[in-house]
């Protein structure tokens, strides 16, 4: 029977973190207005930080440094699910938790983007980890719109819409697309100021990602012939 350490192995790393951001991003906005939503979907952002670790273990001081950060993490997700559990204010726990998660996993987006250009040779488990680099970095944004509105209430403008965590987490998609659909508007200077960098940060790494994934293609034809 597999580990969760050989899962990735056998799957590919990068291809099982990405269907576990796709059915988080599925799974937000379903349950998270459910009486249980918010304790199943703090059990699986639990799951999705083990696959996470598992994908990150490997040899070399910075995956060592990244697993160690990411075991903090899954600490910190633990102890908002067992606060939860018993019917406390989670309100304290998110508050670090959510702050430490968006340096934690920008510093993964950051590191999966550098492994996919220093690659010699393009796989499907590689361009798999494009995308799973670019959930993320939207995720990462969204998780940065949701810190801003609690620190600075009303820095968004919900307009008819409810105001739910899924809420940042859609514009900030929309924002990193640049589609602009205009239903939720950033108020704040702040909010705006995050707004606009999203977008910037959207096409360099989309220019980014392309150049790469074109050089490492390259790099492996010209192996290949030799």
């Amino acid at each position: 029977m597999s580990t969760l350490s050989e899962l990735p192995k056998k799957i590919g790393r990068h291809t099982l973190l990405l269907i576990c951001l796709l059915a988080t991003m599925i799974g937000l906005p379903l349950l998270e207005h459910l009486p249980a939503g918010r304790i199943l979907l703090s059990i699986w952002f639990l799951m999705t930080s083990a696959v996470l670790l598992a994908s990150l273990s490997g040899r070399g001081r910075q995956h060592r440094i990244l697993f160690v950060a990411g075991g903090i993490f899954f600490f910190l997700l633990l102890a908002n699910l067992v606060i939860q559990a018993m019917g406390w204010s989670s309100a304290g726990i998110q508050m670090i938790a959510l702050p430490y998660g968006l340096i934690f996993l920008s510093w993964v987006t950051g590191f999966i983007l550098f492994s996919i250009l220093k690659a010699e040779r393009v796989t499907a488990d590689l361009v798999f980890g494009a995308v799973a680099a670019y959930l993320l970095l939207g995720i990462c944004w969204g998780g940065l719109y949701a810190l801003i509105e609690i620190t600075h209430p009303g820095s968004f403008s919900f307009g008819e819409g409810a105001k739910e965590f899924s809420s940042l987490f859609y514009y900030s998609f929309v924002t990193l697309t640049t589609l602009g659909y205009g239903d939720i508007l950033p108020l704040s200077k702040i909010a705006r100021t995050a707004a606009y960098l999203e977008a910037v940060t959207g096409v360099m790494f989309t220019a980014i990602l392309i150049a790469g994934l074109v050089g490492s293609a390259r790099m492996g034809r010209t192996k290949g012939e030799e």
